[in-house]
């Protein structure tokens, strides 16, 4: 009889013992829960990756050097300000470093003509000019010269067989409209930064000559110039200037030859001061 009997309790317990090992189902239904995020083990050297869109928070100095003599890179940043090129500190576009807009220029000038291979014309002036733009002037300038002769003139004499007509400039008053359409800057020596700009100036005025046939002295002549060249600014009042003219102006060399139109060609060195001596920079 306990044989039959243990035999039926067995059985009836082997359904129940199969059902406490099986596993539930998982519910396809329901998003899968989020894990949290592994951490690297300490001591691999890895950092956990940077969310640049939250600000990061100053890192503590940490004192001393490496052992070349550099500042030690602070704790928990992943490179220092000399790792960084110098593209990504300077930005692409940058407002400009010098103002001329509603400032007065006064610009002494010393000249020298180009195009006289018999008589040199030595000059002094000055330049006085307003900016209404940053890139547009209204100047005043007048110029006196003093014609010299070279040694040239004697062989000249003798190859022409004749009298060299000479229309030297005496002095000349212009106004003169001033455009610079092209600013950049410079580095100097590797270390300073130069603001700089190309110009172009164009107006009319006067001119006063000395002929050939001396004593005359003609004038005023209705003149044109043309011009143009490079200025430098190393300081917010100073700027350095190279440049050119050409003026054209209508004279009579001589009684017993007509009238002709005389080109003068200069080259111009010169500071100018600008007034007030410093600036505030507008945003367009």
């Amino acid at each position: 009889m306990r044989t039959p009997l243990t035999l039926a309790i067995m059985l009836a317990a082997v359904p129940l013992v199969g059902g406490a090992q099986e596993l539930p189902g998982i519910d396809l239904n329901q998003p899968p829960k989020a894990e949290p995020p592994a951490r690297a083990p300490a001591g691999d050297g890895e950092l956990p990756p940077i969310d640049l869109n939250q600000p990061q928070p100053a890192a503590p100095p940490q004192a001393g050097k490496t052992d070349k003599g550099e500042e030690a890179t602070p704790a928990g940043v992943p490179f220092s300000e000399k790792d960084v090129a110098l593209g990504d500190k300077v930005k692409a576009v940058q407002r400009k470093g010098f103002i001329k807009a509603h400032r007065f220029e006064v610009a002494p000038q010393f000249s020298l003509s180009v195009n006289d291979p018999y008589f040199q014309k030595f000059g002094g002036g000055l330049r006085v000019a307003y900016s209404f733009q940053d890139n547009f002037a209204v100047a005043v300038r007048g110029t006196y010269f003093k014609p010299l002769r070279r040694d040239a003139v004697r062989e000249g004499k003798l190859a022409f067989q004749s009298q060299l007509l000479n229309s030297a400039v005496n002095q000349l008053a212009m106004v003169d409209g001033v455009w610079s359409p092209i600013y950049g800057k410079a580095s100097f020596l590797g270390k300073n930064i130069i603001h700089f700009d190309l110009f172009l100036s164009a107006g009319f005025g006067a001119v006063w000559s000395a002929t050939s046939a001396a004593p005359r002295k003609e004038g005023p002549h209705f003149a044109t110039d043309l011009g143009g060249g490079l200025r430098f600014y190393p300081k917010e009042w100073l700027a350095f200037e190279l440049g050119m003219n050409a003026t054209l102006y209508p004279d009579q060399p001589q009684k017993s030859v007509p009238g002709t139109v005389q080109k003068v060609f200069v080259t111009n060195v010169g500071f100018s001061f600008f007034f007030p001596t410093s600036f505030e920079y507008q945003y367009p």
